[in-house]
């Protein structure tokens, strides 16, 4: 399940203009991408109605209605391509329009709303809103009340839920509901001076429930928590009952915040409400008549890091998690390489695949590498080579980068030991290939050997091992490439980071030349087993090409 909904800390974006349509920009709070906005409106004048509209940026729909003196609502609109919506207000002291989150792919808005209003009364009704909402699981919907007060419904079809009271005007405003898979919703209205707007669907990023789940207060006058979310919550829908003909106030906001709206009900508005890490939204009421009903919820999307002492089972519940709050078109993978490793990659080619396995290797994070295979399993276009190189090898730590990269692969410093399991590592790459690059490869090696450089010449041996630039006959970037590239048969991507997983072991100097004797054990290479002090770590069979 993608995320869809985007709680933000409110901002207040009330145009400076009254009696009229007016462009709400908020594109310095909404990626672009947004599809709509999630609103809080508040009426503050104690005595006074004023009037709200909403709607979407180049929409033709008109409908402004007063929103009742000292209460509040919520609502979602669709933004344009510019993430702008246009907001009709009465007064521009006493309406507040406060923005608290955004929606993004999987949550669609019509510029022009749908009227699905019912012509009868009395009775739970179905809304078919299947042409409207293909493949919907949830419906917004816009209810206004050109008269007096009259009672409304809204229910998920097949639900047993039977609140039904007052509405006035425009102060219930926006609803979301949960639909059945023929995108069927249940209305009750007392009155045909009720009307349903449909003005967008969900389709993904959300859970809305059937019956709703009571979780009102039983004590007045403070903020107190709701019951927990479900676990993988960020913001819930929750129903707002006032089953009393008195007003009385109410206020819902993320736990731990200082917001301190609390306002009147009148009598039946929806909230849709960010929840904290734990789940946790906080309730106020000033009387036991006010009841709240959650009656879905949207969900956020996590990533579970691994601890150094995993088990690479992933189940470990001490390990963190955190939600990814940035959109993105690649179901986060570029969200958790910007966070994660710092590194903005714009793809899930082979240049972010080995860096991330390089990374990986030292442990910290445990079996990681496995994640990444899978996370950036997508083909590359082969012309990741040469980044490679100049990404693992930048000296931007402490002048040496090639040898810290070496004391990473190798797990001992760098004071000589390294230079046998470096020239492993290169006889068995170069073993890989058809034979026909190896004299370069010795050659190579024993030039940069003869380097005169501190730490047996390794610098210049990365150095000149992989940017070396020849016709195919060394380990130049096209051998790399091709050995990278390769397909999984115990020379690509897998077996480079079970590769790298095995080097890793504690045992200095003399690891390289174990591995070296494992990997040459058969050609079949089925007993390719090597114990290190962080567990057993283990190939699968595969074949290796002598």
């Amino acid at each position: 399940m993608a995320q869809t909904f985007y709680p933000i800390t409110p901002v207040e974006v009330t145009p400076g203009t009254a009696g009229s349509w007016q462009d709400v920009d908020v594109s310095a709070y909404v990626p672009a991408g947004a599809t709509g906005v999630i609103l809080h409106c508040v009426d503050t004048q104690i005595g006074l109605d004023y009037a709200l509209g909403l709607r979407k940026n180049g929409s033709t729909d008109n409908r402004y209605a007063v929103i009742y003196r000292n209460t509040h609502c919520w609502a979602a609109i669709g933004v344009d391509n510019n993430r702008i919506f246009e907001a009709y207000v009465e007064d521009t002291t006493y309406v507040d329009i406060y923005l608290v989150g955004y929606t993004m792919s999987g949550v669609t808005f019509f510029t022009n709303a749908y009227d699905k209003s019912l012509s009868g009364t009395g009775a739970w009704t179905d809304i078919n809103c299947a042409t409207e909402a293909p493949s919907a699981i949830g419906l917004i919907w816009e209810v206004t009340n050109s008269s007096a007060n009259y009672n409304l419904g809204f229910r998920k079809n097949g639900s047993s839920d039977n609140r039904i009271y007052d509405v006035e005007k425009h102060s219930c405003f926006g609803v979301i509901i949960g639909c059945d898979t023929s995108q069927i919703c249940e209305g009750y209205i007392e009155s045909i001076y009720i009307d349903f707007f449909l003005v967008g669907y969900i389709t993904d990023g959300a859970t809305l429930n059937t019956n709703a789940t009571n979780v009102s207060l039983g004590s007045t006058g403070s903020w107190l928590d709701l019951s927990a979310l479900p676990s993988n919550a960020n913001m819930g829908f929750i129903e707002v009952a006032n089953t009393s003909g008195t007003k009385y106030q109410y206020g819902l906001r993320k736990n731990g915040s200082s917001e301190e709206i609390y306002r009147n009900a009148a009598y039946h508005p929806w909230a849709f409400v960010e929840c904290d890490t734990s789940q946790i939204i906080e309730g106020k009421i000033a009387n036991t008549a006010v009841d709240f009903f959650v009656v879905g919820y949207s969900t956020g999307v996590t990533i579970t890091e691994k601890s150094s002492s995993d088990t690479g089972l992933g189940a470990e519940t001490s390990s963190p998690t955190a939600t990814l709050s940035q959109a993105d078109s690649g179901g986060g993978v570029e969200a958790l390489l910007s966070r994660g490793l710092g590194v903005a990659e714009m793809g899930s080619g082979t240049e972010a695949y080995i860096l991330l396995v390089a990374l990986v290797a030292t442990a910290e994070i445990g079996s990681s590498a496995e994640f990444a295979s899978k996370a950036f399993s997508s083909a590359d276009s082969a012309s990741g080579a040469e980044s490679l190189v100049a990404r693992l090898l930048a000296t931007s730590e402490t002048g040496i980068g090639t040898e810290t990269l070496l004391s990473r692969l190798l797990r001992h410093t760098d004071s000589g030991l390294g230079a046998d399991a470096t020239l492993t590592l290169l006889a068995t790459l170069a073993g890989a290939e058809t034979a026909s690059g190896i004299d370069a490869s010795v050659n190579l090696i024993t030039t940069a050997l003869a380097s005169s450089d501190t730490g047996s010449g390794i610098d210049k041996l990365l150095g000149r091992a992989i940017s070396l630039l020849d016709a195919g006959s060394g380990l130049d970037v096209a051998t790399l490439r091709k050995v990278l590239l390769s397909a999984d048969s115990g020379v690509g991507l897998e077996a480079l980071a079970d590769l790298l997983a095995l080097i890793i072991t504690a045992e200095t100097g003399s690891a390289s030349e174990q591995l070296k004797a494992k990997i040459m054990t058969s050609a079949g290479a089925a007993d390719m087993k090597l114990p290190t002090k962080m567990g057993k770590a283990r190939i699968s069979f595969k074949g290796v090409n002598q």
